[in-house]
């Protein structure tokens, strides 16, 4: 109980911001870009409390490691799209929140390996792994059941 506290008042800072609590509204991995960064962010709680890392700066930067929506998009192409969210997610960040250098970090590697900028610092690896496991749950839960529904109504037709 005392876990779920200390995780809620973290995240309670983040939630009171409109453009934040928009990211409910942005379809990410098969469901919405808020979900995805809870899920990560929870993770990455867990982790870095069991580890005895920077808990709170581990949370944080998991809360913004997706800190965008389509309108910081709308002109990047999709190959972009890996390579620059997380620096628009960083100054996204640092328009409506004060991030130390953990959390700047964990922001702008958490797509490692799959674009460079290696993590620097344990919280950022926490989150970059995290960061995975969970995309991996949401494509097998959501964008894989939704490809067979529709696979399954092409067939129909």
């Amino acid at each position: 109980m005392k876990n779920k506290r200390v995780y809620y008042t973290i995240y309670s800072e983040f939630y009171n911001v409109n453009k934040y609590r928009e990211l409910k509204n942005v379809v990410h991995h098969g469901n919405n870009r808020l979900d995805h960064i809870n899920r990560v962010s929870k993770m990455s709680f867990h982790i870095s409390r069991l580890l005895k890392l920077d808990y709170v700066s581990c949370t944080r930067g998991a809360l913004l490691h997706d800190f965008f929506d389509s309108n910081d998009l709308k002109r990047k192409k999709y190959v972009d799209f890996l390579k620059n969210h997380p620096k628009i997610a960083l100054m996204n960040s640092k328009d409506y929140f004060e991030l130390n250098d953990i959390e700047e970090d964990i922001i702008l590697s958490h797509m490692y390996p799959l674009v460079k900028g290696k993590p620097k610092f344990a919280e950022s690896k926490v989150v970059c792994f995290s960061d995975k496991i969970v995309s991996l749950y949401e494509f097998f839960r959501y964008q894989l059941k939704l490809s067979i529904n529709v696979l399954i109504l092409f067939l129909i037709k």
